[in-house]
């Protein structure tokens, strides 16, 4: 059942190794499902798990084949790429689509070492989940950062008090920025601001 496996990972391609399509996620915790089956049953025929095993792998590789030959079928099995930020502006269709909060939102571009809105020309999320960042290449020269970046203070409408603290950020200066500008909180989806008082409001759509 070992070489069985290791030969079926090979045949399917290096990518089930690492990030998972649809279709390789599922053949693969179909396969270690019937190789738990014939380790747990020893008394069951081991044909049966094999020749399972033998399908998937055949049925993985015809997928692939036919992803290769038709943009439209792979699609339909993998979907497409979407723009998730694009010029520093959230797109919130691709957001509400895929399902991503806007803590999802701010984790990814932070694990690109991404703390402002405008540094990132565009993310996208690819077919696998991975999100994918260009930065915008003057961000570096264009932007006076502060030594504390820039953190969200509203969410959804929602006040984050402790990043409030981080940033020494007020209460009153946040009601005067927005009085100032006519926007009522509940209209907020993203409020963020740095330690010199530098923010950045992206409402809702």
């Amino acid at each position: 059942m070992y070489i069985l496996i290791v030969f079926a990972m090979r045949v399917m391609g290096k990518k089930n190794l690492g990030e998972f399509q649809p279709s390789d996620l599922v053949s693969t915790i179909l396969i270690s499902n019937l190789t738990s089956v014939i380790i747990e049953e020893p008394h069951l025929p081991i044909a049966h798990s094999v020749s399972a095993i033998i399908i998937i792998m055949f049925l993985e590789v015809f997928v692939a084949v036919l992803e290769r030959k038709s943009q439209k079928f792979a699609a339909i099995a993998q979907g497409k790429s979407m723009i998730l930020v694009q010029n520093g502006v959230i797109n919130q269709a691709t957001m509400s689509r895929l399902r991503f909060s806007v803590d999802d939102v701010l984790e990814a571009l932070r694990s690109k070492d991404i703390f402002y809105l405008e540094e990132a020309a565009l993310a996208i999320v690819e077919t696998t989940g991975t999100v994918n960042i260009y930065k915008t290449p003057d961000a570096s020269t264009t932007l006076e950062k502060d030594t504390i970046p820039a953190l969200p203070i509203i969410i959804d409408g929602k006040t984050m008090v402790e990043n409030m603290k981080t940033v020494n950020c007020m209460e009153e200066k946040i009601d005067s920025i927005l009085n100032k500008q006519y926007i009522c909180r509940d209209n907020i989806l993203l409020m963020m601001m740095d330690g010199a008082g530098k923010y950045n409001i992206t409402l809702k759509e």
